[in-house]
């Protein structure tokens, strides 16, 4: 037991150890801890006097309060995000930029901390609600029960946080987004399992998940009232039945709100029948579309876009496409681009794009007309003016902007989320809505006074800016005339994302109506222009100074790491052997929730009428899973079986804006699976190819276009072998190298492709090979057995595999009929079909041959199926 114990606390170390390596320090605030990484203390300062000031308005929403907590900042480059994880150490990590160009506006939280931190929390408030009861159960079963993490609500109420406190932040503020959203699918809408499911095949996204609950969040609070929506959330945070549900009440909402989730479900849909855009000429429209950007050149219309289709979900890559219109909306011409932003300067076209790094983030520019590379790194916004580049760079440690161009160096307290540069002037768009107008030669500054909640672009036109505005359940154009000092409105009631002008006329993005899964589309309408106000609202929060102290970040970590996370005890009985077995799951873990060491001590006992004995024995599994590495090692005690595993991704360069390659090297070493976490962890290297038990490889990854649809190429080197003392055999190289390439291929937005294969140099005819074309036939959907199942598309595969050499199923054609399904968000093909190996179908005529009638289950139409039931099917000869 002493050499454990030593082992645990080297283990122990060497983790906590690696996972410091990039951080700095920590600070010890009243409820929370919050570690940084290097250059980041005054900023971890700023976030814990954040958190500590809205805290408790965000426990009054919910009515639970959490504890302690521990708040991780990180740095990933220029990716905006946040995450919770109220199972392990209640640790929120925070990344450190915030959104940009038109994510800005899909995101828009006027101060990336305070509503980040707001919705993180609310994440922790809401799903670390728990009764007595299961608290208890979670302490004597040595795991966190957490009954809300299965509740309807998960992003409703952080949704509904991060917008309850100010009319400039949260999704729900977004019209376009939220009531604008809802009301253009009323003809289709959503079921509460389908935005659940959120098939990635829908253009709306993760907005299914998070705004259209949300918005029915929402609903039933100002129904009902919040006092109401928190008991709701008090009676669902228990793991014990209520006897009343089925015999009193049909479910939990009736308990609560006096109506079952259907009849409130339909009175939100209905309640938003009530809404009335006023829509112009429909001239352009693309069904299961959103369009990111408009632009007037000249005499045509610039519509970039990202189209989605079955396609997407068989492949798993959209489709960007940047189209050229006519004014009467027909397509002249189309390329493919992947973009955040677009600009034109003269005959070239510019794009702001993200490329990624060894897990860091940076945004790119690039000259689209002559793939060439411009500028990259935290690059927030730029622009093209007669050549001359102007670029908006933000440091996130400083919280500052760097703005740079011909003969300028501007340095602003603010973060710049777009730009736009014309005849001498800068104007900005800041991410607190302020519009700010920089006279290049003058140096003179102008400053729009109005902080309403503002689309995602402003432009230069005529004496002054254009930019949309929300107006209470409307997203409106506007233009602000700099010689006169005045905001006029362009248009009336709309649901504006962007907008230009020509001359007297009006082109304007928007969802479209009557479409399965509506769309977006270009309407226009004739330009008004009536004299608006400025808009200003109060701030809702004061900020005060937080007391706090430093600490030490190792002997913080490692407190953390020894603190078990779990302690589960499973009892087994073999009956064939007389065997009882206990054990117990311990598990430690960084507080990045990314490193984890799973110590189980297993006891056999053998009990007879004569004789009593008792064998012990040890698993012991490590797992690190960072941005460009994983890495999984386990061994078992007596047996001396291991496991090691790991993946690493060398980084990755951008040949163009749609083009991008990684490398990856890739080993695998073991005996045999020897526990369950190793058999999990196969799960995350399916990149990662194998072949016998031990394995070494190196392998490129191409991402691209090529007329217009995505494809993924990947191969691998691969040297496998079952005897680790063969696998650098000089003598045995030649069978040990394996060839593994994978090729997915959209040929249209509901046909694609995926070919496999793996081959050995040594024995070529022996490769193992699977090429398939699957084709969607059907896009009706249904559920199924009270919705736990979900039917998305349909198709039928055609094929040529061979799966498995030295068995029947050998070198031949398939082809099944497959259905997309969904259960509990897990996608799954079921599928029906026949494989005929070519030995049969070769056969002279008049013989009789043998083909294979199957049900098969895999996770892509694609590929010959995992078989759950096959029959073999002979026909007659003569």
């Amino acid at each position: 037991m002493k050499l454990v114990k030593k082992s645990f606390l080297v283990l122990t170390f060497l983790l906590t150890f690696i996972s410091a390596l990039a951080l700095s320090g920590v600070l010890h605030f009243e409820h929370a801890d919050i570690v940084y990484p290097e250059g980041y203390e005054e900023t971890a300062k700023l976030v814990g006097k954040i958190f500590e000031n809205v805290r408790q308005q965000v426990i009054d929403l919910i009515g639970n309060d959490p504890g302690r907590i521990t708040i991780i900042l990180q740095d990933k480059g220029t990716v905006s995000n946040g995450f919770t994880n109220p199972l392990l150490h209640k640790t929120i990590t925070l990344y450190t930029w915030p959104p940009e160009s038109w994510i800005s506006f899909e995101l828009p939280l006027e101060d990336w901390y305070t509503y980040l931190i707001i919705h993180e929390f609310t994440h922790m408030v809401h799903l670390t609600y728990q009764d007595w009861f299961t608290k208890l159960v979670s302490i004597i079963m040595g795991f966190p029960y957490l009954p809300q993490m299965n509740g309807p609500f998960g992003e409703g109420t952080t949704v509904f946080a991060e917008s309850s406190f100010s009319k400039n932040s949260g999704r729900l503020n977004n019209p376009y987004v939220s009531d604008g959203l809802y009301y253009y699918a009323i003809q289709s809408f959503p079921s509460f399992t389908y935005k659940e499911i959120m098939p990635p095949d829908d253009f709306r996204g993760g907005q299914l998940y998070y705004n259209f609950t949300a918005g029915f969040y929402k609903y039933l609070v100002d129904t009902y009232g919040l006092e109401k929506m928190k008991k709701y959330i008090a009676l669902t945070s228990t793991i014990l039945p209520d006897i009343e549900i089925g015999l009193k009440y049909k479910d939990s909402f009736e308990k609560v709100f006096g109506k079952p989730f259907d009849e409130l479900y339909t009175d939100w849909i209905r309640s938003l029948m009530k809404l009335n855009y006023s829509e112009g000429d429909l001239i352009y429209k693309v069904p299961n579309t959103k369009i990111y950007k408009l632009d007037l050149l000249d005499e045509k219309l610039a519509v970039y876009f990202v189209e989605v289709g079955p396609a997407t979900s068989y492949v798993g890559s959209v489709n960007p496409r940047l189209v050229f219109l006519s004014k009467d909306g027909k397509e002249q011409g189309s390329k493919t681009v992947i973009a955040l932003d677009i600009k034109y300067d003269k005959d070239k076209t510019y794009v702001l794009t993200k490329g990624e790094n060894f897990g860091k983030y940076e945004n790119q520019i690039w000259d689209f007309t002559s793939n060439k590379l411009i500028a990259k790194g935290n690059i927030s916004a730029f622009d093209v003016d007669d050549g001359n580049v102007y670029i908006a760079r933000y440091d996130a440690k400083k919280m500052k902007t760097t703005i740079s161009g011909e003969n300028l160096e501007l340095l602003i307290d603010k973060y710049v989320t777009y730009m736009d540069v014309n005849n001498g002037k800068l104007a900005m768009l800041t991410s607190d809505y302020q519009i700010i107008v920089y006279d290049l030669a003058t140096k003179n500054t102008v400053v729009l006074e109005d902080d309403a909640m503002k689309g995602p672009y402003l432009r230069f036109w005529g004496n002054g800016l254009l930019f949309t505005r929300v107006d209470g359940k409307y997203v409106n154009p506007y233009y602000y005339d700099l010689t006169e000092g005045k905001l006029y409105k362009l248009g009336e009631n709309l649901l504006v994302y962007d907008f230009v002008v020509d001359k007297d006329e009006l082109y304007y993005v928007s969802y479209i109506p009557y479409s399965v899964n509506t769309g977006t589309g270009v309407y226009r309408i004739k330009a008004q222009k009536q004299e608006a106000d400025l808009v200003r609202y109060k701030p809702e929060f004061k900020f005060q100074d937080k007391k706090f102290q430093y600490g030490s970040e190792i002997a913080f970590r490692i407190q953390k790491m020894t603190e078990p996370l779990t302690w589960i005890p499973i009892y087994e009985y073999d009956i064939e052997n007389d065997i009882r077995r206990g054990y117990i799951i311990f598990t430690f873990g960084n507080i990045e929730n990314d490193t984890f060491l799973v110590l189980t001590p297993v006891f056999d006992f053998i009990l007879t009428d004569t004789s009593f004995d008792m064998t012990y024995s040890q698993y012991v599994g490590w797992l690190t899973m960072k941005d460009n590495y994983q890495l999984f090692v386990s061994y078992y005690y007596p047996t001396n079986d291991y496991n090691l595993t790991g993946m690493l991704r060398l980084g990755g360069f951008s040949l163009s804006p749609i083009t991008d390659v990684y490398s990856y090297l890739t080993f695998s070493f073991k005996t045999r699976n020897i526990g369950l976490l190793d058999s999990v962890f196969s799960l995350f290297t399916t990149t990662s190819p194998a072949v016998y038990l031990n394995n070494i490889g190196f392998g490129l990854l191409l991402s691209s276009y090529a007329f217009g649809m995505p494809y993924n190429v990947q191969v691998f080197g691969l040297l496998s072998n079952d005897k680790l003392e063969d696998l650098f055999n000089s003598e045995k190289i030649k069978s040990n190298f394996f060839i593994a390439g994978l090729v997915d291929v959209a040929l249209t937005k509901s046909t694609t492709f995926e070919g496999k294969v793996t081959l050995n140099l040594n024995q070529p005819e022996k490769a193992i090979y699977d090429m398939s074309i699957a084709s969607t036939l059907f896009t009706d959907n249904a559920f199924l057995f009270g919705n736990a199942i979900y039917l998305r598309n349909s198709g039928i595969t055609l094929g040529v595999t061979n799966p498995l050499a030295e068995t029947i199923l050998q070198h031949g054609i398939y082809t099944h009929f497959f259905v997309e399904m969904y259960t509990q968000g897990l996608k799954l093909c079921p599928s029906v079909g026949v494989f005929a190996p070519f030995s049969e179908l070769t056969k002279p005529a008049g013989e009789s041959q043998e083909f294979l009638f199957y049900l098969g289950l895999n996770s892509s139409p694609h590929g010959f199926p995992l078989s759950l039931f096959s029959l073999s099917l002979q026909t007659e000869g003569y």
